[in-house]
Order: structure tokens, then C-alpha cells, then sequence
């Protein structure tokens, strides 16, 4: 994700939505129970009918919307972004309404700079989710990292951010930290401090959350200049500490 914090659907193990994870290779993996059979893909299910001595067969995807985005979650952790693009939208020919799919494609959108495609994905997602859904702040997030990335709204991008924080305040961390990001790029330098610093008080116990923040309260010292050079050396100790 480089810098950014745009939520992936395997990101965030204490995700109430999202399956349970395991570490492997330096990277977010997701341990699913699939027999082999799940795991087959294309798999067809054959129907015989017999007619007038003629036989029709009809195929059939035994697959359920979820278990589609199961296999669309585990192919995007590997990388294979076109297997999970298609699980995806496979999901979505059983379930037109299913956020998570929207969201995925959102995610793999936004990674290969398709940020026209992403903004809609997410708005998908957001459109068939229940508006008190607390889903909806990480949607509400990613939208955001686009509005960010584009420089289309940024006011938008607080509003959606604000959102986000009060419908999962639990996470509040990982919302803060992009605020922080949106006020530096509009040179509220004061703000932008502000939020890290509630993100940093937030994030106690959660190292992916704490490296992410730190680079960027590094690059917002960075900016500043030389008023804020003790600062920065001290985020830099503090990211190398966790990075051991």
C-alpha cells in the first residue's frame, strides 16, 4: 500500500466483517478452511435431461457469493489481482447488492491508479450498505484516500473521514492518521499534527498502525522544517524501534 491507508478486505484482523488471518511470507495471508473442491475453479455441476432422446447439459456455478469473494480475497493477498477481479465479479452475477465485492474491486482499482473506477466501486459499496453499518467507515476511508489522491474534494474527504470515525470509533487510529494525511496536503500543518498525534494515543498495542503514522507524521515534520527537526528525529528512532 506504500503510504497509504487504504483498507484492503484483508487488512485488520479484528475486523468484524472479515475472516480470521494468519502471518506468512511478510504479508497478510488469509486462513480459509476451502476443501479442494472450492479451490477448483471453473467448476461446473451437470444437470442431464433427457428429452425426446436428446440430453441437455446445463452448468451451473456451484458457488455461493461469499465463497467467490473468499477465493477473490485469497488470490489478492497473493498478488493475483486478475483471478480476484474476476472472483469479484463473479460474486457480484450471484449478488448485485454485496459491498465487499464492490469494495475489492474498489481496492484493486485504486492500487493501479484507476481512481475513476475505485471512487465508483466504493460508492457501490457504500449505496448497498445500511447507512449505521459500521462497514461503512472503511468504505467510507477508502473514498476518501481517492478524494485524497486526486485532489478532487478534500472537504469531502473530511466529511467522509468524520463519518468514519463515528460509526467505528474503535479504529479510530487508522481514520485520524488520514485526516492527518488530507490536512498536510492542504498545509494545515497544525491540524495535520493534531490528528497523528490522537492517531499515535489510539494505536497503543497495534504496530501496522503505529509504522504507518509515524511515516507520516516524519514527512509532516520533514515539511516544516527546522522548528520541528528534534521532532522529526524522534519519529525516526521511533519507526526504526518498531521495525526492528
Amino acid at each position: 500500500m506504500g503510504k497509504n491507508r487504504v483498507w484492503d478486505n484483508f487488512n485488520y484482523t479484528k475486523g468484524a466483517m472479515m475472516p480470521k488471518m494468519k502471518r506468512g511470507d511478510g504479508r497478510w495471508a488469509i486462513g480459509y478452511g476451502f476443501t479442494i473442491a472450492h479451490c477448483l475453479l471453473p467448476i461446473a455441476c451437470f444437470i442431464l435431461w433427457g428429452c425426446a432422446g436428446h440430453q441437455i447439459i446445463i452448468t451451473k456455478d456451484p458457488l455461493k457469493a461469499e465463497e467467490h469473494i473468499k477465493l477473490a480475497q485469497i488470490y489478492e493477498a497473493k498478488g493475483e489481482t486478475g483471478l480476484a477481479v474476476q472472483e469479484y465479479k463473479k460474486a457480484l452475477e450471484q449478488d448485485k447488492t454485496n459491498p465487499i465485492a464492490y469494495f475489492g474491486l474498489g481496492n484493486i482499482s485504486y492500487k493501479k491508479g484507476k481512481f475513476a473506477d475505485a471512487e465508483v466501486y466504493y460508492k457501490k459499496a457504500i449505496e448497498n450498505t445500511p447507512a449505521d453499518d459500521p462497514r461503512n467507515a472503511m468504505f467510507y476511508n477508502n473514498l476518501s484516500w481517492v478524494y485524497i489522491e486526486t485532489n478532487k474534494d478534500l472537504q469531502e474527504a473530511e466529511r467522509l473521514v468524520q463519518k468514519a470515525i463515528v460509526l467505528d470509533a474503535a479504529r479510530a487510529q487508522i481514520y485520524q492518521d488520514t485526516l492527518g494525511v488530507m490536512y498536510t496536503k492542504l498545509k494545515e500543518y497544525e491540524q495535520a499534527e493534531k490528528a497523528f498525534l490522537s492517531a499515535l494515543q489510539n494505536a497503543q498495542g497495534d504496530t501496522t498502525a503505529l509504522r504507518y503514522i509515524y511515516q507520516h507524521l516524519a514527512e509532516l515534520y520533514r515539511l516544516t522544517g527546522g522548528k520541528d527537526a528534534l521532532k522529526l528525529q524522534q519519529v525516526i528512532q521511533k519507526l526504526n524501534e518498531i521495525s526492528k
